[in-house]
């Protein structure tokens, strides 16, 4: 209800405003941002986030309100987008631990289960190893019924016999009891591993968060890196600063467990379809050839061109190419990646 007054807000707004003049592209974006969020899994997991981010909307709008032409109103609307897009991020990293804590639960009673199941095949075999035993004491007192043995040689035999048998009740009791603790052991290891794994990928998924905007699709995690970070104007040749920024992205893309990824390279209109297409791909494959370089396993990620057939901007502003000319790294799920 509370998203629904918002946005019923913000649609009168715009329509009485939208009489005296348009909205800037920023603040379109960044209201378009905020519907797609609250409709999504940050409403349920990361309020505290998503209200900060209708904060910082809430600004941008009123920046609008009392000034319709003020760059402000540009800034905050930016502002308030990227709001939007940390929410969701952290959003995709919340869920990913619950799943994650749900796969643990389930392994920690499967686990128990099978201990459970070892504790009685353990007293099975003791009762078998007692009835064996058993036979064994009644076959011999038949024997020595039959040799007409002396009171004495049946005394010395039957002790012999339930010596022997405690020694070997003893002896199988104590290999069950090394199976029991080996296997306690196993469990213990597995969840020691599994807890180091999942935190190794919620820290991995944080610092890419904070080396550029990560967001959830469909189609996986999407970290996407400014083309102007990356390469000069119209090259595919890595800038330094651009090698020191990917190797970041691969220590935490080889700190998560592995998964296929999909180096997309993006232009924007300038130039022809045929040279933005060939440019992208250059692209692509430069910052795919520099992860493989630095460890990530060759078979495990694609490049591709896109041209520039997907922007995220107008191409019509030197903001909108910018943003356009990116290179986006797809992290594809785990059910994707067994494909």
């Amino acid at each position: 209800m509370k998203t629904v007054s918002y946005l019923s807000m913000v649609l009168l707004i715009t329509f009485v405003v939208g009489c005296a003049t348009v909205p800037p592209n920023e603040l379109v974006n960044a209201r378009s941002a905020y519907q797609r969020a609250s409709m999504g899994p940050a409403q349920q997991l990361v309020p505290a986030e998503l209200h900060k981010a209708q904060q910082a909307l809430d600004q941008a709008e009123k920046s609008f309100k009392d000034d319709s032409d003020s760059f402000k109103t540009k800034d905050l609307a930016y502002v308030a987008q990227r709001k939007v897009e940390q929410a969701e991020a952290l959003a995709v990293i919340a869920a990913d631990k619950a799943r994650k804590d749900k796969a643990e639960a389930d392994y920690v009673k499967e686990q128990a289960a099978q201990v459970a199941q070892g504790k009685q095949d353990l007293s099975d075999s003791e009762k078998r190893t007692a009835a064996v035993h058993a036979e064994l004491g009644r076959q011999a007192a038949i024997a020595q019924g039959k040799q007409n043995l002396s009171d004495s040689e049946k005394k010395s035999a039957a002790a012999q016999a339930e010596i022997d048998k405690q020694a070997a009740l003893k002896l199988a009791k104590q290999m069950s009891d090394a199976d029991l603790q080996r296997q306690q052991g196993d469990i213990l290891k597995n969840k020691q591993a599994l807890q180091e794994s999942e935190k190794r990928t919620a820290d991995a998924l944080a610092a890419l968060s904070s080396l550029a905007m990560l967001k959830e699709e469909e189609r996986g995690l999407v970290l996407t890196l400014s083309g102007s970070v990356l390469f000069r104007s119209a090259q595919s040749t890595l800038l330094p600063q651009a090698q020191e920024k990917l190797d970041q992205v691969a220590k935490a893309l080889l700190a998560i467990p592995a998964r296929n990824l999909i180096v997309e390279g993006h232009t924007d209109s300038q130039g022809s379809d045929a040279y933005n297409q060939r440019l992208s791909q250059r692209r692509a494959d430069a910052v795919r050839e520099y992860l493989v370089q630095k460890g990530y396993p060759a078979d495990r990620i694609q490049a591709r061109g896109k041209g520039e057939g997907s922007p995220i901007a107008k191409n019509s502003s030197a903001e909108g190419r910018a943003n356009n000319r990116r290179v986006e790294i797809v992290i594809q799920r785990d059910m994707q990646a067994s494909k």
